[in-house]
């Protein structure tokens, strides 16, 4: 079985770790807060969500530390998502 390793990005928001993780091979991606996976997207809505932050990246179908860390400033400040909220 083919295993790939997958592209992580992590930052600290309101005190809790946040991890972007997405594994090139199947196009998923997950969000994880602490040890609860906050969202859980495949493609093409996995693909969907990195280009909308992405801006000039040529991420293709890898992206890279820095799209994910854009990605998850995306994804704390949507709606619902107040407890990963960063502190003003």
């Amino acid at each position: 079985m083919f295993r790939s390793t997958p592209v992580i990005a992590s930052k600290t928001v309101g005190g809790e770790r946040i991890h972007a993780e997405f594994l090139c091979d199947t196009g998923r991606l997950r969000i994880i807060g602490g040890i609860t996976v906050q969202a859980e997207l495949f493609p093409p809505h996995s693909w969907f969500a990195i280009a909308s932050v992405a801006g000039y990246s040529r991420w293709g179908t890898r992206p890279d530390e820095t799209d994910l860390l854009r990605l998850i400033d995306n994804f704390v400040r949507l709606p619902g998502q107040s407890t990963l909220r960063a502190e003003p």
